[in-house]
């Protein structure tokens, strides 16, 4: 069984020395002081950055991502919350902090002293019970900040991903096949010998992701997730699996692109 490193605080140098070793952490209460904490409600966000229009998943039948919509800040919230069920058509994922307001940075206390890694994100989560399918970011280091809402972050080490039946690279190379948490082990035996960690983000805990960790969320009521992406550097690709299929599967995307 994998094991999850627990440290009261990290910085750029403790960073550094988990991404060498491509070894998760968390840490507890990190941003417990984050004014965002508190302020953060659906109420607050609709009032400070409401008209804000940005890209939603729209997923038609609660289930298959159809397109990218946009939507205002404040109407994203009014159609997730219209009805018991229409949640599960639209999530807002994948926004960048700054495509809501520039003004909510004063609000969360990212270390200053990873502003200069390469290719930084700083992405949002936001959205009611939501959840992602199994995936590895095949080509980036995230560290997940928590800021509304309880998140569970269920993770493989990258050795699990020959049994989590990933799409073929000429697909989308970095999404299992496998549905969690019904897994049908009649269709997919090799899943029963996985090796998963569950944990479980309260608001104000952090979670250092390694580029090729596998994993899949899940969450009830509202939740706000910012996750700070930057790239992963070739040598800390987990070779030969997962890291040849995630090369060779990028080449194949940027071909087509």
């Amino acid at each position: 069984m994998p094991e999850i490193d627990r440290l009261a605080t990290f910085d750029r140098r403790i960073l550094d020395r988990y991404v060498r070793a491509g070894r998760p952490f968390l840490v507890p209460g990190y941003g417990r002081d984050w004014p965002a904490r508190t302020k953060w409600t659906p109420e607050y966000l609709a009032a400070a950055c409401g008209d804000a229009l940005v890209p939603v998943s729209h997923y038609p039948d609660g289930v298959t991502l159809a397109a990218k919509v946009k939507m205002t800040v404040r109407g994203y919230l009014a159609a997730i919350a219209a009805t018991p069920e229409s949640w599960r058509h639209h999530y807002m994922e994948s926004v960048e902090l700054a495509e809501l307001s520039e003004a909510l940075y004063a609000d969360v206390g990212v270390p200053a002293d990873t502003d200069d890694l390469p290719g930084v994100s700083d992405t949002v989560f936001f959205g009611l019970n939501t959840g992602s399918c199994c995936h590895i970011h095949a080509h980036e280091e995230a560290v997940v900040f928590q800021v509304l809402g309880t998140k569970t972050f269920t993770i493989y080490p990258p050795e699990d991903v020959a049994n989590l039946y990933f799409e073929p690279v000429t697909r989308d190379y970095r999404r299992s096949r496998v549905s969690f948490p019904d897994v049908d082990y009649a269709r997919f035996p090799r899943a029963r010998r996985l090796r998963p960690l569950d944990v479980v983000l309260a608001p104000g805990d952090a979670l250092y992701l390694p580029v090729h960790w596998a994993h899949w969320t899940a969450a009830d009521g509202f939740t706000f997730t910012l996750t700070r992406f930057f790239a992963a550097r070739l040598r800390h690709y987990r070779f030969p699996t997962p890291g040849l299929r995630s090369v060779l599967g990028g080449l194949l995307a940027a071909a087509r692109r």
